[in-house]
């Protein structure tokens, strides 16, 4: 079960306008689109003439190879760098030689699987040479370990196709198809399926990493969930730490041991539900009320229940230009459609409308449908040639009247240059919160919701009215301009970061970036940041500080 290269999005059919992470834009409301059918076969990767090859691994140079241009254009088009060369290794060993190599011509190293990281975090502006791990991207069932391989160069959807094609299931991993492995489970990573099996890390359990000690010299590590000590922490660092902080990961084991299959078997069919409603007619306060119905079904069902753990609503609002308020949601199973519909109708009534109007669609379909739909449906999620700005937080209960308010004028406030700008609410909860905080450094698991505020443009001319729209909006939610630790909210994701919570312009919380995005586990990740990179060679923006 080897993905060799990474299958092209679906094609063909309909498309539901569905936003970055999964949420519908644009034409709420007008229905599922016709199922799409699997990608075209993987094709075998080229080797390179003997006599073009000038090192064990492959090495992809600005101004010489045609490649270098895509490998280096990452998710946001706002972050550019030119490094004058990359390395592509595609095996372990190859990624110690092309670290050692950079370590041993005194540059600067970045790390990158060229997936959909917000900042610059992969591909800083003074990178010499990259390590990019794309073809690291194996998904196989590994008897040495008695777990599902994944490497850290994999995308989404190819990963769960592969595990479901010839196994039978599946990792609670993101919606975005082309999400890489790499920075999205070093991050925590969670989905349509968290709530009924937890993070993606929870199901973790082994990780192999490359690593640089105290005298320069890269060494390839794995590290289990079982390991003790030094190697503890470095394991327990790739559950939520982020990405880019220890070393370059090349591969993921994962396995749920008391699972028949080792890992969770999805649904065979799942209902995908999609509301959109205009924002003709809607007030400040039945904005408010919207968000209310919402946010009260999060935190009333965030406890874990076999049945309502089936529901994970996705929370959507659309600038007035770009779209409406509406909701994306995944029911796993038909006890718990009772649930899903009477979260339907109450926002639904929350804006004067109907749960059976043309702005509400149910669709039941096979769950790898339902996954490829979702996942591949949005210019967010695929289109190339976008700049953005994003701020994350975790919510711990409903936003206040003020803050509401706040959104609501944000909302409504013209934006130039904007294509794209909104917020999205997805529920947490459910079997996310049955671990305990420190079990992993995801330390938010008391968290009922996490909201994502966003805006995306096309051209670097319309940057400062992009940036300044979001930072106002997002920052203008907290005091101190950064979610911290209190009753209403619970820090901001790494995943989805944001570089201005380490401007003091933006952030006057007194809290730092690391304890934003970690919390209490910081501190851990401090001590394996100084025992696994002492000399830092592996940072970024907002790199954990030793």
């Amino acid at each position: 079960m080897t993905a060799k290269t990474q299958t092209a999005p679906p094609d063909g059919g309909e498309r539901l306008a569905i936003s970055r992470r999964g949420l519908v834009t644009g034409a709420l409301g007008v229905g599922l689109a016709t199922l799409l059918t699997p990608g075209a076969a993987t094709a075998q990767p080229l080797t390179a003439p003997a006599a073009t090859r000038r090192s064990d691994v492959p090495v992809i140079r600005r101004g010489r190879d045609p490649q270098y241009e895509s490998t280096i254009a990452v998710y946001n088009r706002r972050i550019r760098a030119n490094p004058y060369r990359v390395f592509a290794p595609r095996t372990g060993a190859e990624t110690v030689t092309a670290v050692q190599r950079i370590i041993d011509s005194g540059e600067r190293l970045s790390v990158i699987s060229g997936g959909h990281c917000f900042e610059d975090f992969s591909l800083p502006a003074d990178v010499n040479s990259v390590v990019h791990v794309g073809a690291l991207n194996s998904v196989n069932y590994n008897a040495d370990v008695a777990a599902y391989s994944v490497g850290s160069g994999a995308r989404l959807l190819n990963v769960y196709e592969n595990l479901f094609r010839d196994a039978g299931v599946t990792i609670p991993g993101g919606v975005c198809y082309s999400v890489g492995v790499g920075g999205h489970v070093t991050g925590g990573g969670y989905g349509l399926l968290s709530r009924v099996h937890g993070l993606t890390v929870d199901h973790l359990v082994g990780v192999e990493v490359v690593t640089v000690d105290r005298r320069g010299q890269a060494s390839l590590n794995y590290v289990t969930r079982r390991d003790t000590g030094d190697k503890s922490d470095l394991f327990w660092a790739h559950t939520g730490g982020g990405g880019g902080n220890f070393g370059v990961v090349t591969r993921f084991d994962f396995r749920k041991a008391q699972l028949d299959r080792g890992l969770p078997a999805p649904p065979s069919s799942v209902h995908l539900v999609t509301c959109g409603w205009p924002w003709d007619g809607v007030s400040e306060e039945q904005f408010e009320a919207f968000l209310t119905v919402f946010a009260d079904w999060c935190v009333t069902h965030r406890a874990s229940d076999t049945i309502t753990n089936q529901v994970f609503p996705w929370l959507i609002v659309r600038h007035r230009d770009y779209g409406g308020l509406g909701m994306v949601m995944q029911v796993a199973a038909d006890e718990a459609l009772p649930a899903a519909k009477e979260l339907v109708a109450d926002l639904a009534s929350a804006l004067r409308r109907t749960a059976t109007d043309e702005y509400v669609s149910w669709t039941q379909m096979p769950w790898m449908n339902a996954g490829r739909l979702v996942g591949t449906s949005s210019a967010e999620n695929h289109n190339p040639n976008r700049r953005g700005k994003q701020g994350s937080a975790n919510l711990r209960q409903r936003l206040s009247s003020e803050q509401t308010a706040h959104l609501y004028r944000a909302m409504n406030s013209p934006i130039r240059g904007s294509v794209s700008a909104g917020f999205d609410i997805a529920a947490l909860g459910g079997a996310i919160s049955d671990v305990a905080s420190d079990a992993t450094a995801v330390y938010q698991r008391d968290s009922v919701m996490k909201l994502l505020v966003q805006t995306f443009w096309a051209s670097e001319s319309d940057d400062a009215p992009n940036l300044e729209w979001l930072r106002s909006t997002y920052h203008g939610l907290f005091a101190g301009g950064a979610p911290g630790y209190d009753r209403s909210t619970a820090g901001s994701y790494i995943n989805y970061p944001n570089t201005d919570l380490s401007d003091p312009a933006w952030n006057t919380s007194g809290m730092g970036a690391g304890e934003i995005y970690y919390g209490r586990n910081y501190a851990r990740l401090q001590r394996a940041k100084r025992r696994w990179d002492p000399n830092d060679y592996f940072r970024h923006s907002q790199s954990v500080k030793a």
